[in-house]
């Protein structure tokens, strides 16, 4: 089970690549903060919808409201709700926004991005090296920012 923010869910939908999340984990939970987020698109909206139907995707919330008002003055929603979510049920964190990762870090929250999942998936054998390859290039082609040397880092050999 892992915790996502906003970046990482709308980023798979757009690229058609949500299924990634399905070779890395068995549920994904989002924040309402973060659902809310997502579902402005009605393409999202809907594919979410069928993916809470069939269990893989739970909106659950937090408890712990000060922690998130706290971090709500340096965060945006989404963000701060992330990862109190992910605190409270002591799992990872899929986000990818650098002052949010290093909130998060702070917390104790473990953490991973978008491009960390991805490389997770081709060096556990997952993917491989042409599927990895042709997803960097999707990924490069949207909105999401990537450089070149975090490109090349996914598909080193270790």
């Amino acid at each position: 089970m892992i915790v996502s923010d906003s970046t990482a869910i709308i980023t798979l939908i757009n690229i058609d690549e949500f299924t990634l999340l399905e070779s890395f984990t068995r549920q994904v939970l989002l924040a309402p903060e973060v659902y809310e987020e997502v579902v402005v698109d009605k393409k999202a909206h809907d594919f979410l919808k069928q993916q809470i139907e069939t269990g893989f995707v739970k909106v659950d919330s937090y408890h712990d409201t000060l922690l998130f008002r706290e971090l709500n003055i340096i965060l945006d929603k989404g963000e701060s709700a992330s990862i109190v979510l992910a605190k409270e049920k002591n799992t990872l964190l899929l986000i990818d926004e650098k002052k949010g990762r290093r909130v998060a870090k702070d917390l104790g929250v473990e953490i991973v991005g978008l491009i960390g999942m991805i490389r997770f998936l081709y060096v556990h054998g997952k993917m491989d090296k042409a599927q990895t390859e042709a997803l960097l290039r999707k990924l490069d082609a949207s909105s999401f920012r990537i450089s070149r040397e975090l490109m090349k880092l996914v598909l080193k050999e270790e």
